[in-house]
């Protein structure tokens, strides 16, 4: 087989396989490749410094050169290539393992949650994070605060951020604003309340909980990772390693999504509220009743509920059978 080249590849590799297609069955076969000085190759590698030597021999344009020179620099612009490419995957390499780092805590959280069948001591560490966070900012903010009522009104907004309206007032009465507040124990106190007074829900929900919190975080993250990478490259034009700025700036982002995550997972279960045994009764009796308007309303060709094993067109339709069933 004879395999003409119309041009040469940037990848030294795809040049190899097509003479390598020359060879069937035993027979070596030929290849050969045409290429000009305005081929995009050529173009972009001493193309010029080709065409200026041409152009001092007064060579007419449709002369063929096979010189080695030529080759060699045909075989230089392609390690060329080849080069800049490897550092291009090289880069989006780095890139996308910045995402995969994250991606792995993420998971390992997944996991834990889905596979586990105790997630208190992970929930136990979300919690304890998310009340030191909040009384650091109290006590920081203890040495700038000038009046009590200023002070009342931060303490206010901070566990509004966790508590509803009700459990917020109920904490409050039983402490007094000034600088010995400890609000840790307070939210410690309520949570182990509720963890206390229904321990299978209270888990179920912190499970269901921090799963969907997880995935939706998860989701917006990402968009908002491909929006950053989308525009980094921008920051090189102000001597910035866009890399660098990725890293750092993808790091802020992860380290919102897991604040975010866990406040929102002990926000739900600071707010937990016990399902009562009345209300579970009420729910039984509720869905009893339904059942039963259900009953009424059977098919023609089903069993009669008065138990006597005809069906309902021969039987409940009688009114001796609908006195008796109304009897019972």
């Amino acid at each position: 087989m004879y395999v003409i080249g119309t041009e040469r590849h940037e990848s030294r590799r795809i040049d190899n396989q097509l003479r390598g297609r020359s060879g069937r069955q035993g027979d070596p076969g030929e290849s050969r490749f045409y290429i000009s000085l305005e081929d995009e190759l050529m173009r972009r590698f001493q193309g010029e410094r080709i065409q200026s030597i041409m152009d001092k021999l007064n060579l007419p344009d449709e002369e063929k050169i096979e010189q080695n020179m030529v080759t060699k620099s045909i075989e230089r612009a392609q390690a060329q290539v080849e080069s800049l490419n490897f550092e291009i995957r090289k880069n989006v390499l780095k890139f996308d393992q910045v995402l995969n780092q994250q991606r792995d805590v993420i998971y390992r959280w997944r996991r834990q949650l889905l596979r586990s069948e105790n997630i208190e001591d992970l929930i136990f560490e979300w919690r304890d994070d998310v009340i030191e966070d909040v009384q650091n900012s109290i006590e920081s903010y203890k040495t700038q605060y000038e009046s009590l009522d200023e002070f009342r009104n931060y303490v206010d907004d901070q566990l509004s951020i966790l508590l509803s309206d009700n459990v917020k007032k109920q904490l409050l009465k039983d402490q007094e604003l000034n600088d010995d507040l400890d609000i840790s124990t307070s939210l410690e106190n309520i949570y182990l309340k509720n963890f206390e007074s229904d321990r299978e829900n209270f888990m179920n929900l912190a499970r269901i909980g921090s799963l969907s919190f997880i995935d939706q975080s998860w989701k917006n993250h990402l968009s908002e990772m491909d929006y950053l990478r989308s525009g980094i490259g921008l920051r090189a034009m102000g001597q910035r390693d866009p890399l660098v700025e990725y890293q750092k700036e993808g790091y802020d982002l992860f380290e919102e999504l897991i604040d975010n995550v866990k406040l929102s997972v002990v926000r739900l279960l600071l707010n937990f509220e016990k399902v009562s045994q009345d209300n579970k009764k009420k729910e039984k009796k509720e869905s009893e009743k339904v059942n039963f308007d259900n009953k009424d309303k059977i098919g023609r060709n089903d069993p009669c509920h008065c138990g006597s094993g005809l069906k309902y067109k021969k039987c409940g339709m009688i009114d001796k059978c609908s006195k008796s069933s109304q009897i019972n």
